[in-house]
């Protein structure tokens, strides 16, 4: 009988692996410059809507009652408003009969401290993710996460973990070039070279 010959099965070319992590550092890097200036606008449009909200209620308070100037020289006030022989408690009793009752029962009770900060916290989430500019690069961003874990355990720590880090980093100066126009100083560009020669080295070593 002839000796065994043991199947194995072929693994792919190094190549392979590495453009699949540099699909991942694209996927962590490049999205993150997208997300940042999205929350930035959102924040803006938030912040401009409070202060139109304020103007209007400023607009639309109470003025002061009007001054009249006696001969004396003193000063007194004089309320213009229409005299009104109801009473504050008659007004509240209407009010109070004209609301349905599952409302009423929701306003004698007080809203709670944690309550309220839980609401305010899940719509601080909601809120931009509803915005297609900050859930698609973040929808990226995390597709990137789900293809580095079914990575890794296919290849050594020592290559996928330097090669999506640095490779992120590059990627990450890119896009901010690209959404911020931000100017690439050359002390950067040396450092790319620098991250970039670094990555083929660990390439070489494990080929």
């Amino acid at each position: 009988m002839g000796p065994e010959t043991g199947t194995e099965t072929p693994q792919p070319p190094l190549l392979n692996y590495v453009l699949s992590f540099l699909l991942v550092g694209v996927a962590w890097g490049f999205t993150t410059p997208f997300i940042r200036r999205a929350a930035a606008d959102f924040n803006a449009r938030q912040d401009q809507q409070q202060q139109q909200q304020q103007q209007q209620q400023q607009q639309t308070s109470p003025q002061p009652p009007a001054q009249a100037i006696h001969p004396e020289g003193e000063s007194s006030s004089i309320n213009l408003a229409p005299i009104n022989n109801t009473t504050p408690n008659d007004e509240e009793e209407d009010e109070t009969r004209q609301q349905p009752a599952w409302l009423t029962q929701q306003q004698s009770k007080p809203t709670s401290w944690l309550r309220t900060k839980l609401t305010t916290l899940f719509w601080t989430v909601v809120n931009p993710l509803r915005t297609p500019a900050y859930s698609i690069p973040l929808i990226l961003n995390l597709t990137g996460s789900v293809w580095f874990f079914l990575l890794v355990g296919k290849h050594e720590l020592s290559l996928t973990v330097p090669l999506t880090n640095s490779s992120a980093f590059l990627f990450t100066v890119l896009g901010e070039w690209y959404v911020e126009r931000k100017v690439i100083e050359r002390e950067t560009w040396l450092g790319m070279a620098l991250v970039l020669g670094g990555i083929a080295v660990c390439v070489m070593d494990k080929s």
